[in-house]
């Protein structure tokens, strides 16, 4: 409680408060929730207490064997889930797993000994074969995103590493998914002995954008969309004051070009399929901090990340299908939060994000145009001034950081007083 209180958490959210007691229990649980409501705390939580009330006060033996096995589907949602673990859990050793990076660091952790072992599969079973992984003590096992690992083609790698762990009446098996197709249930049939199902969407919000997300759309002409694209930052996305925005694209060339572009107006780094696992870490771990306040991302970031208070998505290139749109949108506004999201799209495109909304169930899109000028100048003093107010007396240069907005910007006509009465 304490390390949640640390985090400004004082009380469950419904999922955690759903599934808490029945996996205290020793219940088998599938459970579908929207995404960014909580779920990797929702089964970190009790397979924390039950480990910690295991451990007793007896101290943790090196080389001991992994009592819980997470699989994520991506290097950042397993990298995310195991922080989300050590967040609750200081006195347990907690380690993720994953290609693209050296596989020796990996072995020698789990030679001195882990509790909680986070990995993709792929990395996994590549950990088995070798003999470094021992599945013999594992009380809990978990799959996260286990709809996106089937539409990866982590199906059968899943029922290997599932069909590893040796049978035993201390085992669950937690399955976490924001959707629930066919494919989940057979393997709760298979691997899971009488699991309830905790179901927190219901058909009828199936594939629909949250509520806590306000959407804009705005038809541009392609060459227009960079120039909106920075208006839309600065009304929206709070870049001037400290905001978090993520702008989607496409392709990895795509993400690279708005990338450069954006750089000119506001700090911002890429993420995306070429880029090294460690730039990778690295570039989220910024953007978490508020180094940078953009982040150009392909879909390798449009699921299971969770990153706290994005005021904007943006999608930049219109999403290639429903899913995409939905798990890209639903990075902000999580949490109970509310965020706001906006689709740039040409004419060209329009029937094409006709049929996306009909489909997502949107019907309160709001149709934008360009942010005006004299507003978007208004709202980006605001917040420069606003974070200049915070600075002490003796070190204020307000007539300078103003005279550098204004540049930026690109200048206004008429007459601008930064400091009078109204500000602009």
């Amino acid at each position: 409680m304490d390390a949640l209180a640390a985090r400004g958490i004082y009380s469950l959210f419904p999922v955690q408060a759903q599934v808490f007691e029945p996996i205290m229990n020793g219940r088998d649980v599938v459970c579908r929730a929207k995404t960014g409501s909580g779920k990797t705390l929702a089964f970190a939580l009790p397979v924390v207490e039950n480990l910690l009330e295991e451990n007793g006060k007896s101290r943790p033996r090196k080389g001991r064997a992994p009592r819980c096995l997470v699989l994520a589907p991506t290097r950042e949602l397993a990298n995310q889930v195991s922080r989300e673990f050590e967040s609750v859990c200081p006195n347990l050793k907690v380690d993720s797993f994953y290609g693209g990076v050296s596989i020796s660091p990996q072995i020698r952790s789990l030679e001195n000994g882990v509790d909680v072992v986070v990995g993709t599969p792929g990395r996994i079973i590549d950990l088995l074969e070798r003999g470094c992984l021992k599945l013999d003590n594992i009380r809990y096992a978990v799959l996260d995103e286990a709809d996106q690992m089937l539409d990866m083609g982590f199906e059968q790698d899943m029922e290997r590493i599932l069909g590893a762990i040796p049978e035993g009446k201390e085992r669950q098996t937690l399955l976490f998914s924001a959707t629930l197709p066919k494919w989940v249930k057979s393997v709760a049939k298979r691997y899971q002995n009488n699991p309830l199902t905790i179901d927190l969407v219901g058909e009828e919000n199936t594939g629909k954008l949250a509520d806590t997300i306000r959407l804009l759309v705005q038809q541009v002409d392609g060459a227009q969309k960079m120039s909106a694209l920075q208006g839309l930052l600065a009304m929206y996305g709070n870049t001037a004051g400290g905001g978090k925005a993520i702008i989607f694209v496409n392709t990895k060339a795509k993400a690279d070009e708005v990338n450069m572009a954006v750089n000119e107006f506001a700090s911002c780094d890429a993420l995306h399929g070429d880029i090294s696992q460690a730039q990778r870490e690295k570039a989220l771990a910024l953007f978490r901090d508020g180094k940078y306040n953009c982040l150009v991302a392909t879909d390798v970031a449009a699921r299971g990340l969770d990153i706290p208070s994005v005021d904007l998505v943006a999608h930049f290139d219109l999403p290639q299908d429903n899913e995409a749109f939905l798990h890209r949108s639903g990075r902000t506004g999580r949490a109970g939060k509310t965020g706001t999201a906006v689709v740039l799209f040409t004419e060209r495109e329009a029937r094409s994000l006709a049929l996306i909304l009909r489909a997502t169930k949107v019907t309160n899109a709001e149709l934008v145009g360009a942010p005006d000028p004299g507003d978007v100048m208004r709202t980006a003093s605001r917040s420069v001034l606003g974070k200049l107010d915070k600075v002490t007396a003796g070190k204020r240069s307000r007539c300078c950081c103003c005279c550098v907005l204004w540049l930026r910007v690109g200048g206004c006509e008429g007459t601008w007083n930064p400091l009078g009465e109204e500000g602009i």
